[in-house]
């Protein structure tokens, strides 16, 4: 599975980012493909919860299963999404002092199957790559903003 990583200096607290990140009614606002989130249970996410999702990606749409695989207050938080395109996906907030967050993203994700024939995984990883960015820019925008 090709591996995504990357970080940003957040100017707000650990705690403030990580609120943010782990509340599944923010998801969709800042993951770009993510079309919906529905069924988390339990409604706070720990680990071994589990949710439904829809996720939207070069015009297709694709519904699946995720998991929270980690979840430790305002250190680290992943998810498994189980689908046509299995994703993880894990984010660490680790305090820089003066209310400064670095907020660290990975992502893995994989083309199994009859998919592979169909997506150009160099394709995938870019778009991948410039996703992660994007979500990246929206969470510091969105912790530094309110």
């Amino acid at each position: 599975m090709p591996e995504i990583k990357q970080s940003i200096v957040i100017n707000a607290p650990a705690s403030k980012v990580f609120e943010l990140v782990t509340n599944p009614a923010n998801w969709s606002r800042y993951v770009t493909n993510l079309v919906d989130v529905k069924g988390m249970s339990p409604d706070i996410p720990a680990k071994g919860s589990t949710f439904t999702y829809q996720y939207k990606m070069m015009g297709f749409k694709f519904e699946g299963k995720g998991t929270v695989t980690e979840n430790v207050k305002d250190k680290s938080f992943s998810l498994s999404f189980e689908s046509v395109v299995p994703i993880k996906e894990g984010y660490r907030f680790d305090d820089k002092g003066d209310g400064a967050t670095e907020f660290s993203f990975y992502l893995e994700f994989g083309i199994p199957g009859p998919m592979g024939a169909i997506f150009d995984n160099r394709l995938i990883e870019k778009l991948s790559v410039m996703d992660a960015k994007n979500i990246l820019e929206k969470i510091k925008a969105m912790c530094e903003w309110s």
